[in-house]
């Protein structure tokens, strides 16, 4: 039987993904032709990482990733799990990263300096004099509540609920708090230059503040962020993100051949009613001839904005308005908007954001009150004075890479990555590098990676795609599906479980990651239960809150940690009948190795029950976060108490003065 021919529409993360997944599997290698089609000249997309000499050795050439600059094995289950293949393993070396140190600056204040790390060498002397005790309590008092929201009814709530009119717990600065700790974090994790704190629930922040109770064994320290000290459990790819894309392309192609057309911009795509196949338009670097070729399905996983020029042509008006431009399916597609914000239409479904990101040698791009370059970023407020956030403007701020801690190679003295969540206009007084030290530079749209961002027109989409697995009253044969972080979140994970959740919706191909040995692997596939789940509900209406499944997910954790334990512990157990003599005793010595690691641990679970909160409310919240933390080791313990019983004396202190 002749083969069928599909073409997948954009060579990043996503796209790649799902060339991999059906070539990995048999009966989709033996029923389909893949092509695919890609604007740059290698790929990679938002993955994309730019070789750059290092300033001291010109012969030595620094990676320097234009997006994504860590992984986190917690927060990226599915592609830790790819990586520990032996066929990525040797193709894609990854370096630890346990101490992601932040800085903020702003303008200055009264004439005094207005700085903060959370690392000590920023936390003291007049230059951080905004780190001061009151900050220190708010700080304190925030991340406990955090840890804390998953079991006092606060997961699904937002920031705005949380501080208006007043937070549940005392704060002794809440505005400060706000404008200078809060703030800029969130523009981080929200993209640069909106905090989003109407947007931001409880449940975004809990994966990355919390303590979760991971065992060791899986390699997944935590927490990843904080106020007051150095986030740990990060990871970066040693060759730059895009040798992980490179390497899924190349294993795909040792599988089976595929068709891949670099340097070509796609222009068109439409589906013919009669025949239902779909055509494909496109041309090399933006030139003629336009080429076009028509297929079985397409794939596009190009961003939304992008979609809706290529679906929005004169060929493919009867779709456009029925299916990706119609109310009754909540304008899954919708219009775009452009570089300014404009849109094109007066139905903008996704909520995008336009940014870009610069590589360069201009050192003028940190605050001149904080050039000590002792940190991995430094969001810069200090060159966006006003008084919408305090002293300056959230909207006109940007975060500098210092690439000799990001890549932790003094050879990378004097290299910046600058990212803006906007694109700057220096006629606007925004502040841009140097020109003349540019080495490169490229806009780009993006969405949010946390889990409330799974919501929204997401969970409508489905009612856009071609048929699959899963039907839905009303869906129409258009033979063109969607993937892309842009249908998930916008990380490298959600781009490989969109990716996943195509392959076995239109494909036919099963979650291909699974490996009983890895008790992580088990984690890995609940959380791509979910992204399969937000992408394609089980039925028409019965979407899935993305926040509430992982809520759930987080709050079964120790239950769930122990029941994949033992299981992995049984299929380990049973590999171990097939082993040599000699394997066999050194799998054993391991295996009582952990036990006793386990054991040792056990202790530290009565230690932390006798903490014990002053007032009543925190009593509640303490107990209950008990069972989240029970192991974490004996000197957290001691430290925390410390901390409150300081906090206490600065509430006692207050209340003498008054």
């Amino acid at each position: 039987m002749a083969k069928k021919n599909v073409c997948i529409v954009g060579g990043g993360a996503t796209g790649v993904a799902l060339l991999w997944a059906l070539a990995q599997d048999p009966a989709a290698r033996q029923e389909w032709n893949v092509t695919l089609i890609h604007d740059q000249t290698s790929v990679g997309g938002h993955s994309l990482t730019y070789y750059v000499p290092a300033p001291g050795n010109p012969s030595k050439k620094l990676p320097i990733d234009i997006g994504v600059q860590f992984i986190s094995p917690m927060m990226y289950p599915s592609v830790h799990v790819m990586l520990q293949r032996p066929e990525f393993q040797a193709r894609v070396p990854m370096n630890d990263y346990n101490a992601l140190k932040i800085a903020a600056a702003f303008p200055r204040l009264n004439g005094q300096p207005m700085n903060w790390g959370n690392f000590p060498a920023y936390q003291q002397g007049a230059n951080f004099a905004l780190y001061n005790d009151d900050m220190k309590f708010d700080i304190a008092a925030f991340q406990d509540f955090i840890e804390a929201e998953l079991f006092v009814d606060w997961e699904m709530k937002t920031l705005q609920q949380f501080f208006f009119p007043q937070p549940p717990v005392p704060f002794l600065n809440k505005t400060d708090f706000i404008n200078y700790i809060l703030s800029p974090y969130m523009s981080i994790i929200n993209g640069y230059g909106s905090a989003l704190l109407n947007n931001t629930i409880f449940m975004d922040l809990f994966p990355l503040f919390a303590t979760l109770p991971l065992p060791k064994s899986w390699g997944f320290p935590t927490p990843l962020g904080s106020f007051s000290k150095p986030g740990t459990g990060w990871q970066r790819f040693a060759q730059g993100a895009q040798s992980w894309v490179e390497a899924m392309l190349e294993v795909a192609q040792t599988l089976t051949p595929s068709t891949v057309i670099l340097d070509s911009k796609v222009s068109a795509v439409w589906t013919d009613q009669s025949s239902g196949q779909a055509t494909v338009q496109w041309s090399q670097n933006n030139g003629k001839p336009i080429i076009q070729r028509t297929f079985d399905k397409v794939v596009l996983t190009t961003d939304m904005w992008t979609n809706s020029r290529i679906l929005n042509n004169a060929n493919n008006q009867y779709f456009w308005n029925n299916v990706y431009y119609n109310p009754k399916f909540s304008y899954p597609i919708g219009d775009y908007r452009n570089t300014d914000m404009q849109p094109s239409g007066p139905h903008v479904t996704w909520d995008l954001l336009w940014g870009k990101c610069y590589i360069h040698t201009d050192s003028s791009m940190l605050s001149p009150d904080l050039m000590q370059q002792q940190e991995t970023l430094q969001f810069n407020g200090y060159y966006a004075p006003g008084n919408q956030n305090g002293n300056y403007n959230l909207i006109d701020t940007f975060t500098t890479y210092i690439q000799k801690n990001v890549l932790n190679d003094p050879d990378a003295e004097g290299l910046y990555l600058t990212m803006y969540g906007y694109i700057p206009d220096p006629s606007k007084g925004q502040k841009v590098p140097d020109p003349s030290k540019v080495l490169f530079s490229e806009p780009w749209t993006h969405g949010r990676w946390t889990p409330s961002a799974m919501d929204g027109p997401k969970t409508k989409l489905y009612m856009a795609q071609g048929l699959g697995n899963v039907s839905y009253p009303g869906q129409m044969n258009t033979n063109v599906y969607f993937a892309g972080n842009n249908t998930t979140v916008d990380s490298e994970d959600g781009a490989l479980m969109s990716a996943l959740a195509i392959a076995n919706y239109a494909f036919g191909v099963n979650y291909p990651l699974t490996d009983k040995s890895l008790p992580e692997t088990l984690f890995a596939f609940e959380m791509y239960s979910i992204y399969q789940k937000v992408m394609f509900p089980k039925q028409s209406g019965g979407t899935t809150n993305a926040a509430q499944e992982v809520r759930s997910l987080l709050t079964k954790l120790p239950s769930l940690i122990k029941q994949w334990t033992s299981s992995a512990s049984t299929t380990k157990a049973a590999s171990l009948v097939s082993m040599p003599a000699k394997k066999k005793a050194v799998a054993k010595k391991k295996k009582v190795a952990k036990k006793v690691a386990v054991k040792k641990r056990k202790p530290v679970k009565r230690k932390v029950k006798k903490v014990v909160r002053k007032t009543a409310a925190k009593k509640k919240i303490v107990a209950k976060k008990v069972v989240l933390k029970k192991r974490k080791p004996a000197k957290r313990t001691v430290k925390k108490s410390a901390r409150k019983t300081s906090v206490r004396r600065k509430k006692s202190t207050k209340r003498k003065k008054k």
